[in-house]
Parts: C-alpha cells; structure tokens; sequence
C-alpha cells in the first residue's frame, strides 16, 4: 500500500464510526521482519487545537490494528484536561531568555543565544579555518567538525576531514580511528574514489608495511572484488543452477538496460513488474524516512537480484505489487531486466529456483529492517552482509514448539519475524517470565559468549523465526572490533 492508501484507508474507518470529530494527522512508514507496515497517527480536531488519540499500525495487506473505540476517545480528553490543571513551567533554556543585562550592566544569556544564531553556517566556517591553517585555527576546526556528522550523505568526508587535522595538529591515534571511521563510511555507498583518497592518507599515517594489514586496506579490497562486473546472468547466485534448457527458454526475455549515475531504476511505492540483477556498476536502495526524505540505506554490486516482489506477489497483472524501496545508479550501471511473467515460468518449472527467488525476498526484508533498527542501523553495510550470511533458515510453526531448552548452550538465535516466543521456567508454560514479540531478537548475547540460559524458548503457534547459526555469530564476533560486538550483545 501506498502512504496516501493508507491514509485514506483509515480516514474512512474513522469518518464511518465517528463522523467528524476524529482525523488522520501523520502516516509513516516502519520496517519490519515480515514486511513493511505503517504507523498512522490519529487526533480528536478540537477548536483549541488536536488531541492525540491513538497510534494505528497498518499492515502491507491492509489491516488495522489496535481497533479504537470510544475508550480511547475518553482518555485523550481526560490526558487534555489533566494537562490543562498543571502548572505550566518555562523551559530552562528560556527561563531567562531576553531578560536584557544583568546587575552588573553584561548582557544576559538569552543574547548571547540570539547572536550565535546568527553567526555563518558550519561548512563554512570551517572552510575559513583550515583555510587560514595555523594551529589556532586547526582547534577551531576540531571543535567545530563534529557538528557536521549529523549530515549522513557528508558523513564519510567529514571523518575524513576530522583525521586530516588530527594529523596536522599531531595526534595520530586520533586520526587512525576517523581514518578508520571514515573508510568504514565510504565502503558502505561503495566510493572507491572517497576510499582510494582515505587510503593515501592512512599510507602517510602509517607507512606502506603496516597499511597492508590495516582496516583501510582490508575496505579497500573488499570493495575492489565485490566491484567486479559478471559476464553473464547466468553466473549469478539466483541464475547459476538453472538447467540448459530453461536458459535457452529464459534468454530472449532478458534485456540489458544502461544507466547513468543518478538514474532512477524504479520507484518506491510503484508497480513492481521486473526482476533486476546487477551486472555491473552500482545500484542504491533508498526508502523513505518516517520524517519525510529519502535514505540510502544501501548500494547493490554485481550478482544482486533485486525486484523480486514482482514475482512473489499477486499474479493479477491489474493489481501488481508495489516497489518497496527506490533503485538509483550510483555510477555508471549495467542492469539485466526480465519481466515478472518471463520468471514467474521458469519457477514454476524450477521449484528450487523459486524457493533461491523466495528466500531473497526475505533477506531483503530482513536488511531493511536491519538498516531501520535502532540498534542494528549503527553497523556498517559489510558488518550487517555478514549477519544475513550467519542466517540459517527461516520456519513457520503452526503448533507450540520448544526452540531451546534451559540450561544448554544455544546453537541459534532468534529474530521473531511473526507471532511471538515465550520463555519459560520450570517446565511452567501457563505462566512465562517473559515474551518476545515481533521484530526482536533472542539468544545473541548467550549465543555469542556461550551461556546457557535459565529458561526456555518456546515459539507460539503461528510464530515465524529467522534463525541465525551460533558458530558462525561466533567467528562474525571474534574478528570484529570491540564496538561492533557491544552493538550484537544489546540486540538481546
């Protein structure tokens, strides 16, 4: 569905069950494991303004949830006139803002706030600083650098930046990790330019004998091979196991399309009606932010399937799915393109074929709910290619079933996709100590370091799970920095 579906949908739910008086203010859009939904944010329009009532999820298949009724209405009135009986109090900030000079005739804080408003933008201060280049003003850059990360798209150069100054005001170990940063950044949109310039720097940094063994170095590389055109489609993962006569039966339906940086392959929230692999260049993914904007959450080199929706969604040629993130060239790209109809065929004369199209789709899902994640978003794009590989097999479970038993070391973790596990103790399963619901995940922290739970894992009826293999989190953690193993033991 598409944002204003969604709002439409809901807004004549509301209109039918209470008229006038409740509307729809805000729709955006959340990733999940088992599919995109969307958050819909419905108000009570008052004359003294709107009252938050509920926050709606709707499911990609249309359906509402929680069901409001006039209960909800009643509590937002209550929660607006409990709000209306408190003190108000001023802001701190504000407390004492244009209070005009103090006792001793020096301006108040709240004008120094408004002159600082008006002082040039960032960039282009510290384009006068390290202009100027002394010492002086290399400190004024530092200190002003940081301000400049929240610019995602900038965020590599700025790093970059950051280690070049570092390196001029002589604190090495300071310029190695925004070095370090900072290629980590580049590698993610694969700008083997931006890399190749972190990498002449890390050379003067650290000399030739130590850069071969360096991050930077091992980035660079990464990036190099993963860069590496295919000859043919039927080289690729998806393709490379078809028999010969479904490749004669597929060929003439496969089309190469050129794109130039910038180009958009699709659209987000249009008709998905091909299937798309990568045979060389670039191709990003960008989706939506609940804010507004788009994110480029990651780019796609050589061998990736992309479009898969196409295929595995509703045959009807009158109703096709929707794209469910933006394509873009980022460079120069080479994309074969085979209509849905030609696939749809082949995999219904392959069923091991459909089953490689199938489980695409799914880690697909997965890494976009892994770019949005509160906590997995903060990994780089290698690091979290890595975690897919360690998945190794999803399952649906129509009755109770026992995942891991108490007091065994786990040999899996679990992201639940749909539904919900329980943990029990003491064989009490009408009494769990605690529930994992959708979009969470369970045993990485005891997976990684080996500990055996007290309570046991019980998958509910319904409940869909990713299961990721604990020997391969394992070799994922030990040759991984400090940070990124901090960031795998808070995911639960």
């Amino acid at each position: 569905m598409t944002r204003e579906e969604v709002w439409h949908s809901v807004a004549d739910v509301l209109r039918e069950q209470f008229g006038r008086l409740l509307d729809v203010r805000d729709v955006r859009r959340v990733r999940r494991v088992a599919g995109d939904a969307w958050i819909v944010t419905v108000v009570l329009a008052a004359p003294s303004g709107d009252l938050h009532v509920a926050d709606l999820t709707v499911d990609d298949a249309g359906a509402i949830s929680p069901a409001i009724g006039a209960d909800h209405v009643i509590e937002a009135v209550k929660r607006a006139d409990r709000a209306s009986h408190a003190p108000a109090a001023m802001p701190d900030e504000l407390a004492d803002f244009g209070a005009g000079l103090d006792d001793d005739g020096d301006e108040e804080p709240g004008l120094e706030m408004l002159d600082e408003l008006e002082e040039e933008p960032v960039e282009k201060r510290v384009a006068a600083a390290l202009g100027r280049g002394d010492t002086a003003s290399l400190n004024e850059a530092r200190e002003l650098l940081p301000r400049m990360l929240a610019d995602h798209d900038r965020r590599g150069a700025t790093l970059l930046t950051m280690a070049a100054v570092e390196m001029k005001l002589g604190e090495a170990m300071l310029a190695r990790g925004y070095l370090e940063a900072s290629a980590r950044e580049f590698a993610d949109r694969f700008d083997l330019d931006s890399l190749e310039k972190a990498a002449v720097l890390a050379l003067e940094l650290i000399g030739r004998e130590a850069f071969a063994g360096s991050p930077v170095h091992t980035l660079l590389e990464q990036s190099r091979t993963r860069l590496k055109p295919f000859f043919s489609i039927f080289d690729t993962r998806s393709f490379s196991e078809l028999p010969e006569d479904l490749r004669e039966k597929l060929a003439p339906d496969i089309h190469l399309r050129t794109l130039a940086p910038g180009d958009t392959l699709v659209s987000e929230g249009d008709p998905s009606r091909n299937v798309f692999v990568v045979k060389s260049g670039l191709v990003g993914v960008w989706l939506e932010k609940p804010s507004g904007g788009q994110w480029l959450v990651r780019c796609c080199f050589p061998g990736w399937l992309l479009g898969e929706s196409s295929v595995l969604g509703s045959k009807d040629a009158r109703t096709p799915p929707k794209c469910m993130a933006s394509l873009r060239a980022e460079r120069v790209s080479e994309v074969w393109t085979i209509a849905a109809p030609a696939v749809r065929a082949i995999m219904e004369q392959d069923l091991a074929f459909g089953q490689r199209i199938a489980e695409t789709k799914q880690i697909h899902r997965i890494d976009s709910f892994f770019s949005m994640h509160e906590t997995m978003g903060q990994l780089d794009v290698q690091v979290r290619d890595e975690m897919l590989s360690c998945i190794q097999r999803l399952e649906t479970f129509d009755e109770q079933t026992l995942l891991l038993p108490a007091n065994e070391i786990p040999s899996v973790a679990c992201l639940v996709a749909r539904g919900s596990i329980a943990l029990v103790q003491n064989g009490n399963e009408a009494e769990p100590v605690g529930v994992i619901e959708a979009d969470s995940f369970y045993g990485v922290r005891d997976t990684i370091h080996r500990i055996a739970p007290s309570v046991a894992a019980i998958a509910r009826p319904g409940t869909t799970v990713a299961f990721f293999e604990a020997a391969r989190l394992q070799k994922l953690c030990e040759r991984s920095p400090e940070h990124v193993v901090a960031v795998l033991e808070r995911l639960g």
